[in-house]
């Protein structure tokens, strides 16, 4: 008898943990979806880049079939966040331009030559900015940037890429935005078992692709996971001077590291009972696939081995590195301190370190009495009544596998 009224007991805080969990992921959704581009800033961001590639073709002198516009990272694979009123979002696509034209030119030509046909795009755009890749057009009047990447088919038969770009250190340095995006929507698409609908899988392959427009759905844990964590490090460093931002982690590492440790958390679904355990355990994951040989650092391209993400960390005397790991652990305290409370009663400043204001506005309003009193009716269905320090989920894997 005893022992029936243990599993019963067990299995009401399994249901109670699982509903708060609900409750957070909804908050998560709700938020991250007031914080990517709205359906109207979307429209113009397409108008934009339209516009930028019949100019390219123009000021060029190339038939615009040779212009193919390849949208990439945040905005293919629908991961953009920004803070509203703070961070403009960051919007990457790339030019990939075919023909015989820049057959043999040199790549700080090229590279040069592709900059002069971006001047005078529009009043909007402003005086394209050179970065060691790529240009920025600002659009002043925008809640967007665009970095804007050129690039010709590879000539030189490196592996698993059919592009080449310009590196202001090595000349030419293989790319494959493409093909990067391809292995994260497969990764997002894997679902667990707890989840009971299909994620809608992304296509974008015309000759100027099109900015996918699905909405990302609620059970759509890996993006959302980048979401998060991209939010939480733009929280951080926002205020800080360019020095202190020049080592934040960059968003193609963190996609990354997420990226792996999520198809391990698939690996091991049956651990899990909810998105939030899987959230915290792809956030424990992540620095086991930074590699370290005790003196540089590798986070690899799954798409190509030849190309380092990490790069970067091993030539600024640690700065980098440090930073993420820094970051990393600040991330992990977060999380952990914002879910050992429970819901409805969690501390605002433990809200504002995960989700800014925003989160704090939006939690604030989910507590309305309609829905406060449908949490304390939960709370107080289960065993002993109200509980004032409920179990909340933690990582699975390998560290530990039963609630807190």
């Amino acid at each position: 008898m005893n022992g029936n009224r243990t599993l019963a007991k067990a299995f009401m805080d399994r249901a109670f943990v699982d509903r708060e969990a609900r409750q957070w992921e909804k908050l998560m959704v709700e938020l991250l979806e007031k914080l990517e581009l709205n359906e109207e800033e979307r429209e113009r961001a397409v108008k934009h880049y339209n516009t930028l590639a019949r100019q390219v073709a123009r000021k060029l002198g190339v038939g615009e079939t040779d212009v193919h516009i390849i949208v990439q990272g945040s905005m293919r694979t629908q991961t953009t966040v920004a803070p509203r009123g703070r961070e403009k979002f960051d919007l990457d696509i790339v030019v990939k331009l075919t023909g015989g034209k820049f057959r043999g030119v040199p790549p700080d030509e090229f590279f040069k030559d592709f900059g002069d046909s971006l001047r005078g795009l529009n009043d909007a755009a402003g005086e394209p900015k050179p970065k060691p890749r790529c240009w920025r057009l600002q659009y002043t009047n925008e809640p967007f940037y665009f970095d804007v990447t050129p690039a010709l088919p590879d000539s030189f038969g490196i592996t698993g890429t059919d592009l080449r770009v310009r590196d202001p250190e090595t000349g030419w340095s293989p790319s494959n935005p493409e093909e990067f995006a391809d292995w994260f929507c497969d990764a997002a698409n894997l679902k667990f078992k707890f989840q009971k609908r299909l994620a809608i899988a992304m296509d974008a392959r015309q000759e100027i692709d099109d900015v996918p427009s699905s909405p990302v759905a609620i059970d759509d844990i890996l993006r959302r996971t980048v979401q998060l964590i991209k939010l939480h490090r733009d929280l951080l460093y926002f205020g800080e001077s360019d020095a202190v931002k020049e080592g934040k982690p960059i968003s193609v590492i963190l996609v990354t590291l997420a990226t792996w440790a999520h198809m391990t958390a698939y690996a091991n679904r049956h651990t899990y009972s909810n998105a939030i355990e899987v959230l915290l355990d792809v956030v424990e994951r992540m620095p086991e696939y930074i590699e370290f040989d005790g003196k540089e650092y590798t986070v690899s391209n799954p798409s190509h081995d030849d190309e380092n993400f990490a790069e970067r960390w091993n030539g600024d005397g640690g700065k980098r590195a440090s930073a993420f790991f820094r970051w990393h652990k600040q991330l992990k305290a977060d999380l952990a301190a914002l879910f050992a409370d429970s819901y409805s009663r969690a501390h605002e400043d433990r809200v504002r370190k995960i989700f800014g204001q925003y989160g704090v506005d939006a939690w604030k309003a989910s507590l309305a009495p309609a829905s406060t009193g449908l949490l304390n009716s939960l709370m107080k269905s289960t065993p002993g009544g109200e509980r004032k320090n409920p179990s909340a989920p933690v990582p699975s894997g390998s560290r530990k596998d039963t609630l807190a």
